[in-house]
């Protein structure tokens, strides 16, 4: 019998049965069930105060997308899939049937009973969860999605912040401007960090009859005074993105390891000098920031030596729990790899620092934070969510063992 069809059969089972995972807290989520809607950063009326969480904070889950995800890439989902057992929830979205089959049986390959890892049906395009997944902050009443405009060429993407909300029963704030999310970063507690991309990516013309003495410095200010608004930030500090770097997002270069301390990537000045001043002004400009009346504390991470315009990144990394997981590439120099998995035991005493080979990745311009969402702790789980083990008891021994 097809693999696809024995997951047909299942799939009819488990929706007849609702047999959804009972380790899911759903009295919860049906709690906190709301009617969903919108509202825009353009309107005059008093928005919903919230907090963008920091991805140090408690995590309920890891998400990832599996939408267009390639066979030949299965190996950095099994290794997430391992690596990720005992510390977080692993939450993977998938279209259909068809593309669920073979990551079972990837997974079912590991011979681990991955009793973290669930399954749950949104038809998305790409693999690409950071970028156009909802920003999930916390209300006073509980949970509440952002959708902020996406590429308009993938339309699923770009809806899946409202199919979220839906999924979830969490009311939605849409807001009129766009922002990828590796490109907006916070520590929790009201800063915000991003790059001059965003004022690319919501670039404002003026009427000639209207237009400022500085138009440039006008534009910057709206559009930083309109994501404070919507994102209820008392600061949002703009970076310089690297050089070289086809994304431009502040994730290849910098992270928050607490609300009052940020890691920012460092490199060889010799191999690349212009690079390496750009990372050394943006970690001065972040030194000049504070949190609670202090400065923010400024760390740097080694980096290797970009390939061309191919980056391996230490800084975007999946931080969950006690986890932290860096992507790695085979042409990463090994000491370079090992001053920063020191770097990050130093600095996150407690935590476990681990490594993911992207290297079958390294030509599609992304890296672990880029693929995964974080789902914070006062997030509701969808109300479709199915476990690893009730797919996985399905699938035949001799198709797993058939490699």
């Amino acid at each position: 019998m097809h693999l696809s069809v024995i997951f047909q059969r299942l799939f009819s089972r488990l929706l007849a049965t609702a047999c959804l995972c009972s380790v899911l807290s759903s009295a919860w989520a049906q709690s906190q069930r709301t009617t969903v809607s919108t509202s825009t950063s353009s309107e005059s009326t008093q928005l919903t105060p919230i907090r963008l969480p920091g991805e140090f904070e408690p995590q309920r889950a890891v998400l990832l997308s599996i939408s267009d995800w390639q066979p030949h890439h299965f190996p950095v989902l099994t290794q997430i899939a391992e690596k990720t057992a005992g510390q977080v929830n692993l939450l993977i979205l998938y279209n259909d049937l068809k593309q669920l089959s073979p990551a079972i049986v990837a997974l079912a390959r590991t011979g681990l009973p991955l009793s973290h890892v669930y399954f749950s049906p949104m038809e998305l395009d790409t693999i690409w969860m950071r970028d156009y997944g909802p920003r999930l902050a916390a209300t006073d009443d509980g949970c509440l999605s952002i959708d902020f405009f996406y590429e308009g060429s993938r339309p699923r993407d770009d809806k899946m912040p409202v199919t979220w909300a839906s999924a979830t029963s969490v009311p939605m704030r849409t807001v009129r401007w766009t922002v990828q999310g590796g490109n907006l970063i916070f520590n929790g507690q009201g800063l915000g960090v991003t790059s001059t991309r965003i004022f690319e990516d919501n670039y404002i013309r003026f009427p000639h009859q209207s237009r400022p003495f500085d138009p440039e410095l006008e534009r910057r200010n709206m559009v930083t005074s309109e994501f404070k608004r919507a994102c209820n930030l008392s600061e949002l500090v703009v970076l310089e993105p690297l050089q070289n770097e086809i994304t431009k997002h502040v994730d290849m270069f910098l992270t928050f390891l607490d609300k009052d301390h940020v890691l920012v990537g460092e490199l060889d000045r010799f191999r690349d000098p212009i690079n390496a001043a750009i990372l050394d002004r943006n970690a001065q400009r972040l030194g000049q920031v504070t949190v609670e009346g202090k400065p923010l504390r400024v760390s740097r991470i080694p980096m290797p030596t970009r390939d061309g315009t191919q980056w391996s990144s230490y800084t975007n990394i999946i931080m969950a729990g006690n986890l932290i997981l860096m992507s790695t590439f085979d042409s990463d120099p090994p000491d370079v790899l090992a001053a920063a998995k020191a770097t990050y035991e130093r600095l996150a005493p407690g935590k476990v620092v681990e490594t993911v080979d992207l290297t079958s990745m390294k030509a599609l311009q992304g890296s672990l934070h880029c693929l995964s969402m974080n789902m914070p702790e006062f997030a509701p789980w969808p109300k479709l969510v199915y476990s690893y083990e009730s797919f996985r008891t399905q699938v035949p021994q001799e198709i797993i063992d058939a490699k």
